[in-house]
This record gives structure tokens, C-alpha cells and sequence, in this order.
């Protein structure tokens, strides 16, 4: 599998000159990683095959053209450095896509599957708003973060344990427990588990639920959250970059509209998720029953577990 800090590392230690590309092993494509003739950072595919690509986005440009010996040179070229963490998880994202196929046919086919996913990913941060919702949710797992972080976990280690929008199920995992974090309103009678399998883990677990009052102009914001993190996690450009690209993936981008909603943090609820825990669990279901999302009572989930 192709490694983030490998080919950060490998694009960083490429001249940056008109048409400089190093070699990057990912047979069975041949994959050339550098600077197109403006010095845009670039990935470079060279095909036997012509290829129907997709539009360039505002944050990509993708291009494909002859060359002199009958290939094909696949481009894909960076609008704005002010991408570039997203950008080489995009192309590692790709390349790891292709790496298992069994040709160069097969390879560039999973190549653009996995890249529809990126569409829409920049489609999403482009254009639409975080919904409340999914606001609130963010910042459930923006605050779980802040905690790993300040009660001393490595800052690098705490951004590896969030999964974000790629996540299977769980939102957090640290060694053996994980963790499932979910945002209410403070008035909130129930929780929503989206899933079967968002609690059915057989090893042992936590639900933190954070409770957020709205408030006038004191207290944080999603925005000012985020650049909290981002401060914290600059001693580590690593783990900063990682951060980046997590955030991305949620479709999360600095928006003004993030600025008009304060928050406080009204209540923090942890639950251990154990075999005492009331849940919906595969082996507590009907066979027939495959696939189910349920709420959680807040006040009978205190008092069961007390």
C-alpha cells in the first residue's frame, strides 16, 4: 500500500523544474510523481491505453495526450498549493486503488472508480454547507480529538485514531478500545445510532455523547475549533497534514457561514459498550434482520447503566 509520508516525503525530494518527475513503484501502472511545464505539483500515469477522462475539477486539472512513441501521458496537475496535503492523499488514495489489479487494464479501471469518490468529495467542499446535523456531529469528534490531545496522547497517534468520513463504523480507535462519539442538542431526549454495527464490536468500547448548548457570541465555533487543532497540531507537520485531509473527507472547508454559531459544551456522557449495554448487535437480531439504525433513550441509558 502506498504511504502518505513516503510520497509526501518523495514529491518534497523532487526538483521542482518544468517536466521533473521521479519514478514511483505501483506496478502495474507506471507512475511518475514531480512538476508539470507551469511547476504544478503533478501525478503522472504513463498507458498503453487512451483513456475517457473526467472534467477538471477547480482543485484538478486532469489531462491526456499522445505521445511521440504511441502511449498516452494521464496528468493530473494541482490548481493551488493550498491543497497539496489533500491533493497527496488523493493520488496515495488512487494509486492504492490500482496497486492490486492483475493489469495495467484492470488497474486504471480501479484507478477511476476511486476517483469518482474524490469528485465528489471536491464537488461537496466547492459547493454545499454542513448541514447542522452533521456540523454538530464534526464537532463531537473535533472536541473527543481536543481531549486525546491535552490529556497527553502523542499528537500524531491522536489523529491516527480517527478514522473520519472513511471510517467503517467506529470514529475512534486507540489500540484495543475504540471509541463511537456523538453530538445532541442540550435539550436532546435520545441519541441516533446510525447502524447494526456502530456498537456491535465484541471488544469493549465507549459512547461519549457531547451535549451542546447554542449560545450568543461566547464559547467556540466549528471554524474556530478547527483552527484551535490546527495550532495544536502544528508541532507535528505530520500529523497537521493528516488533520488537513481528515477534514476534507468530512467536507468540511473554512467557510464564513461557520463563524455565526457559538456553542458550549452543556454536558459530556460516557457510556462503556460492553455486554451490558442495551444494543442491537447481529447476534441478538433476527437473521432476516440485516440492516437497522435505532435511538438510544439518553435518561434510561443513565439510569440502566448506573
Amino acid at each position: 500500500m502506498t504511504d502518505f509520508e513516503n510520497l509526501r516525503g518523495q514529491w518534497e525530494n523532487t526538483l521542482r523544474i518544468e517536466r521533473g518527475y521521479t519514478f514511483v513503484d505501483t506496478a502495474p501502472l507506471e507512475c511518475h510523481i514531480g512538476y508539470d511545464d507551469k511547476l504544478r505539483r503533478t501525478l503522472l500515469i504513463i498507458s498503453r491505453h487512451e483513456m475517457k477522462i473526467p472534467p477538471s475539477s477547480k482543485t484538478v486539472e486532469i489531462n491526456c495526450r499522445r505521445r511521440k512513441d504511441g502511449r498516452f501521458n494521464l496528468t493530473l496537475s494541482l490548481l493551488s498549493d493550498n491543497e497539496t496535503a489533500v491533493f497527496v492523499e488523493m493520488c496515495r488514495d488512487l494509486l492504492t486503488a490500482a496497486e492490486d489489479a492483475r493489469d495495467e487494464s484492470t488497474a486504471l479501471k480501479n484507478f477511476w472508480q476511486r476517483y469518482k469518490h474524490w469528485q465528489n468529495l471536491f464537488a461537496a467542499a466547492q459547493s454545499d454547507l454542513l448541514s447542522e446535523e452533521r456540523q454538530r456531529g464534526l464537532i463531537g469528534e473535533l472536541l473527543f480529538l481536543r481531549g486525546q490531545i491535552i490529556d497527553g496522547r502523542p499528537l500524531k497517534e491522536s489523529v491516527a485514531g480517527w478514522t473520519g468520513a472513511l471510517k467503517e463504523h467506529q470514529d475512534f480507535s486507540y489500540g484495543a478500545t475504540w471509541y463511537e462519539v456523538k453530538a445532541v442538542t442540550e435539550q436532546a431526549e435520545k441519541v441516533r445510532i446510525s447502524s447494526i454495527e456502530q456498537l456491535s464490536l465484541e471488544r469493549i468500547g465507549e459512547l461519549v455523547i457531547y451535549r451542546l448548548a447554542k449560545t450568543a457570541d461566547d464559547g467556540f465555533t466549528l471554524n474556530s475549533l478547527v483552527n484551535e487543532l490546527s495550532e495544536l497540531l502544528s508541532q507535528n507537520p505530520a500529523a497537521a497534514q493528516r488533520f488537513e485531509v481528515l477534514l476534507f473527507q468530512t467536507g468540511y472547508v473554512t467557510r464564513e457561514e461557520y463563524d455565526e454559531q457559538f456553542y458550549r459544551v452543556a454536558e459530556v456522557m460516557n457510556f462503556t459498550v460492553d455486554e451490558n449495554f442495551p444494543r442491537l448487535t447481529k447476534n441478538n437480531l433476527p437473521p432476516a434482520i440485516v440492516e437497522a439504525s435505532y435511538s438510544l433513550n439518553l435518561r434510561g441509558l443513565k439510569e440502566a447503566l448506573q
